[in-house]
């Protein structure tokens, strides 16, 4: 690849501090100073240019843009992700994000033969660093060549002026002379550094390591906040290209099998090879090219919590104490230090895969990044500091109402994005294996419940308020520097994620500088928020799927309509509608409930024509709507805008009172709602669990046995290996359940008559997609998906006329699970 091809792009101006060879200070003024080229700083500048903003200056610590993309070798591109990597998305692709992505896709498709997604691996799109690099460069390159975005290379933060609390500028020198400076003084500052270097040098407020219980009582915290320097791990991620002939083995200093063969001994040949491939050069007939691996696997996770005897040697030499700091309280020149032990454990790694395994023998370090060590210029950073923020998102809020596959908890009304994902710390813990303890060999461990993956979040929101410090005025938040927890955190740190925090950055900064209102005002400034949407959703590009439809593409028609009904709350939503179902007849039914929603919300609309869609229903109605004031909202109190006794500082939803967006269905929690006496003629109550299963009051046990005269219930064969008792529900009678794969028939004895029927079906541990359900022939349940934790209880009224009821679950064709919680039989009055 050409490198040199993009660098024509950029002013000359430009090049001239990039930086300095001798002693030099320039001075120069900005609308918005953006620190640090990653995805997130690369974002923010696109998206405050695209809204007009005329004076944007970047400045960046190294060359290389794109951040994780890039610079950071995280060539297997993460992304929003409801459960594992099954090569979906929860919410569409959106925003710069979308953008990106298919511009690295259309790149793929020209140099691999027409393939986008070259990597046949884990995630859904790979792409070399460099060509991500290319991306990001080419991005920015319209704006650079206006002069509307100015762009400085190979500068670190040095310090920050203030007036008061107000940042007014920030001063930057080459690293190795800090004589030679940038000063740039700017109206609006975002900080999308790796570290929040600015935010450290302004003296804002910030946070690191772990949230204890105690901090904001989140349900998976642990009790301690100790130790401090406990964070998720970086890695140092290394790119191979396969080449012919078999490479000299030569043995890395400090090389020790034993850091390799413990807990992580499991990863192999083909895991190490296959998980994080960024070009299956032998799997597509089309690709006429060697294979690329990604190395970014737990024996390369670096933890941050204590470090090797080496290392915090030469940190205390470099100031007493350092040993014992949290990473983001170290100076640059003491991260080195950290940085190149990480690299170290890297280049070792390979050593041992090379030793090990043949398909690795053959596997070079690329020259693509253009290091002398040929690593990326940047170790993968999972974890900045935490910005103490106007709002801090923790873990209660994002998590889903009522199932994981729901809207989250909180949907904050000052929203920006959408996302998803997984509670995911890897080993935050270094565990010393040997004898020789802090000097000898060592492995990433788990500490607590801080582990891969643990559940995760609904399909959540981003608000306004967690961009914002709490005290320094003229700053913004970038890629991880923002107001959430440490838990939060490990589930809000994606590539998409960072890219859309950076957008909604940008957005938020030209907002405020063009309506001239405090940053710290806009989440309680109506207009403003509508404003920041509008930019958002309406482009130019693809549109930010703010509110996280499964099934609005950012490129579908409607979509700006769609989302902004929703995001006004002007839909009639519960917590599990995560579809919009554009396609779908408009009914009568559903019609009269969106304009209710809006003329409840005190704005006029009418049906002039009758909408074949839902799509074309929500077009017609934001025409009608969008060029309208919704009426403002009221004060009830200061400081507590819903006077419901919580500040607004801590209140995810400061204008509703409570903390939650919806209320919950009783027909989806799994308990029965009918009440009734035991002793009422013809009533029965089945509990469908294992044999170990806790007797429920009221309810008889079914333990999957066949049906007998003597019991007078049970099934049409043996099904008591079908039984399950999940042992996670806060509720026995929804904890377990019998289940077929193909079809099975209950029946009971019961007096011929017409009864009331209820059925529970859900699981506490597992998704249930496309159960089926009947009762005395009468259809319950044909294909509903119940959620992880999530339940349909469904009632019916039927005729029993031989004796006996009788219940069908399941598909003769099989396919899918049915899981039956229990059922409830009531005479009708």
């Amino acid at each position: 690849m050409n490198r040199l091809a993009p660098l024509l792009l950029i002013p000359i101006w430009l090049l001239f501090f990039c930086p300095a060879s001798s002693a030099e200070s320039i001075e120069i003024d900005a609308d918005i100073l953006i620190a640090g080229g990653t995805e997130s700083g690369c974002a923010a500048a696109v998206q405050a240019a695209r809204m007009g903003v005329e004076k944007i200056v970047l400045v960046n610590d190294i060359h290389w843009l794109g951040g994780q993309f890039s610079a950071e070798g995280l060539g297997a591109i993460d992304e929003n992700r409801g459960h594992g990597y099954d090569g979906t998305v929860p919410i569409p692709r959106s925003g710069l994000f979308r953008e990106i992505i298919d511009a690295i896709e259309s790149k793929n498709a020209e140099l691999y033969g027409g393939v986008k997604r070259p990597g046949n691996t884990r995630v859904i799109t790979t792409a070399r660093p460099v060509v991500s690099e290319q991306v990001f460069r080419e991005l920015l390159a319209p704006f650079e060549q206006t002069g509307q975005v100015k762009r400085f290379s190979n500068l670190e933060v040095q310090s920050a002026r203030l007036e008061g609390n107000q940042l007014r500028a920030v001063v930057f020198a080459t690293p190795g002379s800090p004589e030679s400076t940038l000063t740039v003084t700017a109206k609006m500052t975002i900080d999308a550094t790796d570290w929040g270097d600015v935010i450290k040098a302004a003296g804002g407020e910030y946070d690191f390591g772990i949230d204890g219980k105690g901090e904001f009582g989140e349900p998976s915290a642990p009790m301690s906040h100790q130790p401090e320097t406990d964070m998720n791990p970086i890695t140092w991620c290394a790119v191979l290209e396969q080449r012919p002939g078999p490479i000299d083995v030569i043995e890395p200093a400090g090389f020790d099998a034993r850091n390799f063969q413990g807990k992580w001994g499991w990863i192999e040949e083909e895991f190490a090879y296959t998980t994080r491939r960024l070009v299956d050069g032998a799997g597509f007939d089309v690709i006429d090219h060697p294979d690329i691996v990604l190395i970014n696997n737990p024996n390369v996770d670096y933890p941050l919590d204590r470090y090797p005897a080496s290392v915090a040697e030469a940190l205390e030499a470099s100031q007493p104490g350092a040993s014992a700091k949290n990473i983001v309280q170290l100076a640059p020149d003491q991260r080195h230090i950290v940085f190149d032990d990480a690299k170290q454990r890297t280049l070792q790694y390979l050593h041992y895969l090379r030793s090990n395994f043949s398909r690795f023998r053959s596997m070079y370090l690329s020259d693509e990044f253009e290091t002398d060590d040929k690593l990326p210029p940047k170790p993968y950073i999972r974890e900045s500091l935490r910005l103490v923020a106007k709002h801090i998102i923790v873990e209660q809020e994002v998590l889903g109402f009522g199932s994981r596959s729901h809207y989250a908890r909180a949907m904050y009304p000052d929203a920006v994005f959408s996302w998803q994902f997984e509670l995911d710390f890897h080993p935050t813990a270094r565990k010393w294996l040997g004898d020789e303890a802090e000097d000898g060999p060592w492995e990433a461990d788990f500490r607590g419940n801080r582990r891969f993956g643990r559940g995760g979040t609904g399909r959540a929101m981003f608000p306004v308020r967690s961009l914002v410090p709490v005290r320094i005025k003229g700053l913004l938040g970038g890629q991880k520097n923002l107001g959430y927890s440490s838990i939060v955190g490990s589930s809000c740190r994606l590539h998409d994620q960072s890219v859309a925090v950076g957008q909604a950055a940008g957005a938020v900064a030209a907002i405020s500088l063009q309506r001239g209102i405090d940053p710290a005002r806009i989440c309680f400034d109506q207009a403003s928020i509508f404003a920041i949407w509008d930019a958002l959703l309406g482009g130019p590009g693809a549109g930010v799927a703010i509110w996280p439809f499964a099934d609005v593409d950012p490129y579908d028609d409607g979509f700006q309509a769609i989302q902004q009904l929703a995001l006004r709350r002007l839909l009639p939503l519960e917590a599990g509608d995560v579809s919009f179902r554009a396609d779908d007849v408009a009914t009568e039914p559903w019609l009269a409930a969106v304009v209710a929603k809006i003329r409840g919300a005190g704005l006029t609309c009418e049906l002039v024509s009758a909408p074949a869609t839902r799509r074309d229903a929500a077009r017609m109605l934001w025409k009608q709507v969008a060029s309208q004031t919704q009426p403002p909202r009221i004060w009830r109190a200061a400081g507590d805008a819903d006077d419901d006794g919580l500040p607004d500082s801590r209140d995810p939803l400061p204008f509703t009172k409570g903390t939650a967006s919806w209320q919950q269905l009783t027909t989806w929690d799994g308990v029965p709602d009918e009440q009734w006496d035991q002793g009422d003629e013809g009533v029965q109550a089945f509990n469908f669990t294992s044999a170990e299963g806790p007797i429920v009051e009221g309810f008889v046990s079914d333990h999957g046995k066949q049906y007998s005269a003597e019991s007078k219930f049970g099934w049409s064969r043996d099904l008591t290996n079908n039984t399950r008792l999940r042992k996670v529900a806060s509720g026995t009678i929804r904890d377990g359940f019998v289940f077929t794969r193909t079809q099975d028939t209950w029946e009971c004895d019961l007096a011929s008559g017409t009864y009331t029927v209820t059925v529970c079906i859900g699981d506490a541990g597992h998704d249930q997609p496309g159960q089926y359900v009947s009762v005395e022939g009468k259809t319950m349940a044909a294909d509903v998906t119940t959620q992880l934790g999530s339940f349909r209880e469904l009632t019916s009224t039927v005729d029993v006329d031989d004796g006996r009821l009788t219940v069908v679950m399941g598909k003769p064709d099989g396919g899918s699970n049915t899981t039956l919680n229990w059922i409830l039989i009531r005479p009708s009055e």
